[in-house]
């Protein structure tokens, strides 16, 4: 038998895979009970509503999918391997479709909840932190320590992914991401070249 913590752990689950399927309006308590395969009612054991079952299930996927960026990213030093294993951590995300497609339900979702948009504003200043934290690596002891701002460029990056996860939504077109990507490879190759990018050892 189940624990309850597991029970909540599924719920949590199951609520992100059916925003991803199903959408906002199409994610209800018994679509998330049949895509979880638990009874509707046991949704009621653990949350005191479906708005409240969301806001815990987007700090859930956003602290796991955090915690798997920071061990993939943490260790990089160089602007070329931190774009490398971005790239591929983005592809698993695409391949999986869960977090992302969850995270667009929600943030239209979250016009009409102040609840979720309280959580969704929380969610993008976590990233914006771990952002700035990966752009205050690359440019530590260098000549650019200090002059860049990383926590301006933090922001801007998790920005500019959202705004390229909406246009996706809306035309499918994921190839512009993918343009991205391959733009940014001799950028970072420059950056590493010329700016000092890799650290020394004192």
């Amino acid at each position: 038998m189940a624990s309850s913590a597991e029970t909540r752990q599924r719920l949590l689950e199951a609520a992100i895979r059916t925003l991803a399927v199903e959408g906002h309006d199409g994610t209800t308590e018994r679509s998330i009970a049949r895509i979880g395969r638990f009874a509707p009612e046991v949704l009621y054991h653990h949350f005191d509503d479906l708005e409240a079952l969301f806001v815990a299930a987007l700090r859930h996927t956003s602290e796991v999918q955090r915690a798997r960026y920071e061990e993939a990213l943490g260790s990089c030093a160089d602007a070329t391997q931190l774009l490398s294993r971005f790239r591929e951590l983005y592809a698993e995300d695409m391949r999986d479709q869960g977090h992302i497609e969850a995270i667009q339900e929600l943030l239209t979702a979250s016009s009409s909840s102040p609840r979720l948009r309280e959580e969704l504003i929380t969610h993008v200043e976590s990233w914006s932190e771990f952002a700035t934290t990966a752009i205050g690596r690359l440019v530590q002891g260098t000549t650019f320590d200090g002059l860049v701002p990383s926590r301006d460029l933090g922001v801007l990056a998790v920005a500019m992914f959202l705004g390229m996860q909406t246009l996706i939504r809306l035309d499918g077109d994921r190839s512009r991401i993918e343009s991205l990507f391959t733009t940014a490879e001799p950028a970072a190759v420059l950056w590493d070249a010329f700016s000092g990018a890799r650290r020394t050892d004192p």
